[in-house]
């Protein structure tokens, strides 16, 4: 009984993250036959068809069913979910100019070892304008993140 509560409890807390994300099952035939639609059902539906079907790496090796195989993995949904759930400890970070919160963020930036002063820098400059934003959710406070980094010369060749 224990185990089927937690396991209830680990599936209701990745739930807020599916809402935040709405990037489509990837490629495949199901996501060519629900294509246009949205939503967690049509999205299940066309993931269950590329899944059931394995068609996803012939897509990927072919490049056809929309898969491209020169696309790039991003961590922008980590991301999201990391500030959305961090935001109360990721602002006093940003505060003191880092922190392992921070440091988690820039590790999820992918941002190198030699760079990450910098990041940390950056985010203790521009932390009231990231708090600021960051009253509109957690993507926005990294859509100001990213513009931040843009303009930085050292960061902005890992902003996306």
């Amino acid at each position: 009984m224990k185990k089927a509560a937690l396991s209830l409890a680990l599936a209701a807390s990745a739930l807020p993250g599916f809402a935040l994300a709405d990037n489509g099952p990837g490629c495949g035939i199901g996501t060519q036959i629900f294509k246009g639609q949205s939503g967690l059902f049509a999205h299940t539906l066309a993931a269950t068809t590329n899944g059931s079907t394995f068609n996803q790496l012939f897509g990927l090796t072919s490049g056809t069913l929309d898969c491209n195989p020169a696309n790039v993995v991003s961590n922008e949904f980590e991301r999201v979910n990391f500030v959305a759930a961090n935001l109360d400890n990721l602002s006093q970070e940003m505060a003191q100019g880092g922190g392992s919160h921070v440091q988690a963020l820039a590790a999820l930036y992918d941002i190198a070892p030699a760079d990450r002063a910098q990041f940390y820098e950056l985010t203790q400059r521009e932390m009231p304008q990231l708090l600021d934003s960051s009253k509109n959710g957690a993507q926005a406070l990294l859509v100001s993140l990213n513009t931040a980094m843009n303009a930085d010369p050292v960061l902005a060749k890992y902003s996306r």
